[in-house]
This record gives structure tokens, sequence and C-alpha cells, in this order.
């Protein structure tokens, strides 16, 4: 199956930026083109080489997708928020099938699916990814569409400069969620979006299942081997705060039995990563770097390239940074 039409939902997103990013690397090769809401006042990359199209969508409207994917080979989609429930992702499915799209790219990217921890989560908070992946199953038995998705956990770059890591860069400062010996598996977002590129160069390989990637070898990458690189890479120590991540993830559970989404999902962001009894992030043994490119790194050099990527003076949101045991 070869791809040269493909059209980006959320294409000025992270994913969806980092994606277009690695595909005008071969310029001529593919027509982009990228898809916003009426409202959205984003607009695609400019230049003699970006070759990429804008189209404004009615994302309620099944004729306005439709038209919208008629013509395109694949469909990739990179929406967040609203997008990701069910009921909204069904319809820009069935409109590309509708459309005769070969290729639909789900966009999951960010999680293990699959695993409990991440099917306990609340679909009004996390999104429908698990529903929406046994649809697209249900269509590819039915040959109606050809699909993948790609899953390599959290964003490294964004996790560590905006505070879920547990580090404030800028005011140097870290919270250790337990032991912080938990392994992590986390992804670069220009890693994610080389991958994603791959995956539209040879769909074949990945069609009709979800492909995991991790740059880190299993087992470097924890809170304790970051907390330690960014004090050689910054020639500066942290000051540390120990933070009770069992408490954070049992009343997590007690509030998510109670339906108080908002403050589960607080507790569970922070120990489905990091606590060691009951994590839902680990893809030791999952991983098929080889299959699309990725390159294993070296938690130095990823920090390395963080920094001079984003400065060290870029302020955590501190609701992400500061997550104590929710009230119960």
């Amino acid at each position: 199956m070869e791809l040269k039409n493909i059209i980006i939902l959320g294409a000025r997103g992270n994913v969806g930026t980092a994606l277009i990013t690695e595909l005008l690397k071969t310029p001529g090769k593919y027509t982009l083109t990228a898809v916003s809401r009426s409202a959205s006042t984003s607009t695609p990359p400019t230049g003699p080489d970006a070759n990429i199209a804008r189209k404004v969508v009615d994302y309620s409207s099944f004729d306005s997708l439709t038209e919208a994917f008629t013509g395109q080979d694949a469909v990739v989609n990179c929406v967040t928020g609203g997008a990701t429930q069910y009921e909204p992702s069904k319809l820009i499915i069935d409109a590309a099938v509708a459309a005769g799209v070969k290729f639909f790219f789900a966009n999951e990217y960010v999680g293990n699916v699959g695993s409990q921890q991440f099917r306990r989560l609340p679909e009004s908070a996390a999104g429908a990814k698990v529903r929406v992946r046994e649809y697209l199953e249900k269509l590819a038995k039915e040959g109606k569409i050809t699909w993948t998705a790609l899953n390599g956990g959290p964003f490294f770059d964004m996790w560590l400069m905006k505070g879920p890591a547990g580090f404030d860069i800028k005011n140097k400062q870290a919270r250790i969620y337990g032991s912080g010996n938990n392994p992590l598996y986390w992804t670069p977002l220009p890693t994610i979006g080389a991958a994603a590129a791959a995956v539209i160069r040879n769909p074949s390989a990945t069609a009709n299942r979800g492909v995991f990637i991790c740059p880190f070898a299993p087992g470097t990458l924890t809170q304790n081997t970051i907390l330690a690189t960014l004090e050689k890479v910054l020639e500066s120590p942290f000051s540390v705060t120990h933070v009770d991540v069992a408490t954070i993830h049992k009343n997590a559970k007690i509030a998510l039995g109670r339906e108080e989404v908002g403050k589960a999902m607080r507790g569970f962001t922070i120990s489905n990563q990091f606590y060691e009894e009951d994590c839902g992030n680990c893809l030791e043994g999952l991983t098929e770097n080889e299959l699309l490119g990725v390159k294993e790194v070296s938690v130095e050099e990823a920090i390395r390239e963080t920094i001079e990527r984003y400065g060290t003076d870029v302020a955590v949101v501190e609701s992400m940074f500061r997550v104590e045991p929710c009230d119960v």
C-alpha cells in the first residue's frame, strides 16, 4: 500500500506538528492537507516546499468530513480534546470509510490502551481510545479500512519541562514519587513524529494493529536517573521532596469509586507512571523500535536535547507538578 495524499487532523497540535516536520524532509513526496475547525485561526506551515493545503471542516458534520476526506489515501488523527470521545471519533472514521480512504492513523500515541490501568480510566476524561480501537478492528475485519496506532508513552520532553515528570528545572526542584526507581517508558515528541512518518512510508508493516516504541533502554529511565542527569547537565543540585505515591494511588481509586473523576484522574496520571505496585506504563518486551527506525538514546542525550530546545527558564504547570493525595 502506498500513501501519497495525506490529510492530518490537528495538524498544529504537538503530534501533528512533529509529523509534518518529518514528512516535509522529503519535499514533493506527499501531498499534505491540514484540517482545522471553522473557528480555528491556525495556519499550516508555508514556503515553497511545504506543499500543504488547508481545509476547514465542521467536525460534527458527516458530509463536511466526507467531502474533506474524498481523494485522500490516509487520514492521520492527531486531534485531542472532545474528538477523542467515541461518537466524534466514530463520525470521523465513518466519514473516512465513506470517502474511500485506504488508511486511518488512530490518535492514541501516549499510552498502552490495552493495559488494565488505562481501561479503568473514565472515558469522559481519558477519551474512548479503547472503544475506538475495537471499532477500527471491526472495520478492518470487514475489509472497509486499514488502520494503525502508535504508542510511545507520555511525551518525554513535555513531561520533563511542564511538570508531570516531577521536575521544576527553572527553580531546581524535584518531587520524587515513591522510590523514584519505577522504570518509565516515555518518548520525546520528535521521535514520535519520526516514527509516525515511518508508519506513513510503510503502512503495511503495522497494518491493523498498534505498535509500541521507546528510545530508552529498558530500566534506564527513572525519576532518579533523570534527577542525577539534570544535576550533572545543569551543574547544580536540586532540592528534593519525597511524595507518598501509594496514598495518591489509594485515594485516586477511592475518588474513582465515588465518580469524582477530576480527583481520580489527577492521581492516576501520577500513579500510573510512578507507583511500582500498580502502574500502567511498562512497555518492556512490547516495543518495535527497529521496525520504525527508532534509535536508542541515553537519558543524558535526551535531556540535553530537550533543554537545548526549550531552555531552562520554562515555568511548570503547578497543577501538574505539585500533585498530592486528593481529599477523600
